[in-house]
């Protein structure tokens, strides 16, 4: 179950299945795959809750490539819920990207671009 607020987003996302590595202050890192994607940041479903407005550093694949780009994010909002993939709690977490450079920002917008046309 998903976050159905009033949508603020700057940037259209997409359903995207992007490999992403989230770098935690304390040193800790999750690997995950993203649930949406956008030149604002992404969603990703948990096995544990990060803290709102918490820093991380972010690694992304998009799909089809064979480069990352790094940046850090902020943890914008999460959600508690049952995830029926895992069969247990997990957290429904909006990331929004900080100090994204700007190629990477027109990679993103490129590849959502061409996955809804």
């Amino acid at each position: 179950m998903g976050w159905s607020g009033f949508d603020q987003r700057s940037f259209p996302r997409v359903q995207a299945k992007c490999d992403i590595r989230i770098l935690q202050s304390a040193g800790g890192i999750i690997r995950t795959k993203t649930e949406n994607l956008g030149a604002g940041g992404v969603r990703v479903i948990l096995e544990q809750e990060l803290e709102k407005l918490s820093r991380v550093h972010l690694r992304v694949t998009l799909p089809g490539s064979s480069t990352s780009f790094h940046c850090d994010g902020r943890i914008v909002w999460t959600v508690r819920s049952t995830e029926p993939r895992l069969h247990q709690v997990a957290y429904d977490t909006g990331i929004e990207f900080l100090n994204l450079r700007p190629e990477d920002k027109d990679a993103i917008l490129t590849f959502t671009e061409n996955q809804t046309h």
